[in-house]
């Protein structure tokens, strides 16, 4: 077997990051419009910073303008994939969440994978979570939840109304998983393994 292909963003994203963050900071809801026009403009400068993408995704969705939305969330997903994917469009082995410079890439692939099942491409959305426990067995942003949802029949809307807390998840999903992930060896036996050696 081959050395394990890591992928670490090593982009310098140094220009909008600081901007980026008081954007993230002032926006309340209210002031969608100004907020929206210096995204734009921060997507210009540096099209590969992909959180600049996820906070205009967020305001198009409060404005409810969910056609746009989908228009950037997609646009911030195929930079995603030119960035981690090799010229064969093979996913990396490890694209891991504890390298800092990774987040805003998995966070946007995560947020594709939720938009898909929420408008029920089911596959194309397991495929996607998958992907994301792969290449990150420690799995701090939860995808294992989510495929685990979606092979007991769960609608996103479901999911979300037993286990969203305004933005945070309930504390009883970590025991719902527990009890139900067994069911799906063909899905988890590899996991389980692979999580042995993050103990």
């Amino acid at each position: 077997m081959g050395k394990k292909r890591a992928f670490y963003d090593k982009k310098d994203h140094s220009k909008v990051i600081g901007e980026y963050y008081k954007l993230f900071d002032r926006y309340d809801g209210t002031n969608a419009k100004s907020i929206k026009n210096q995204l734009i403009r921060l997507i210009q400068k540096d099209p590969y910073f992909l959180d600049s993408y996820l906070l205009l995704y967020e305001v198009l969705r409060d404005e409810k303008d969910f056609e746009e939305a989908e228009r950037v969330l997609d646009e911030a997903y195929k930079k995603a994939m030119e960035l981690i994917t090799d010229k064969n469009d093979k996913w990396p082995d490890i694209l891991e969440w504890g390298w800092l410079e990774n987040r805003h890439i998995i966070r946007t692939i995560l947020n594709k994978a939720i938009s898909l099942w929420e408008n029920n491409h089911m596959d194309e959305a397991l495929n996607l979570f998958r992907n994301l426990l792969k290449t990150n067995p420690n799995d701090n942003v939860g995808a294992r939840y989510y495929i685990l949802a979606i092979r007991m029949n769960m609608s996103l809307e479901k999911f979300e109304k037993r286990f969203d807390r305004g933005g945070y998840h309930d504390n009883e999903l970590p025991q719902w998983f527990e009890r139900n992930y067994k069911k799906f060896p063909d899905e988890f036996d590899w996991w389980e393994k692979a999580i042995k050696n993050y103990e």
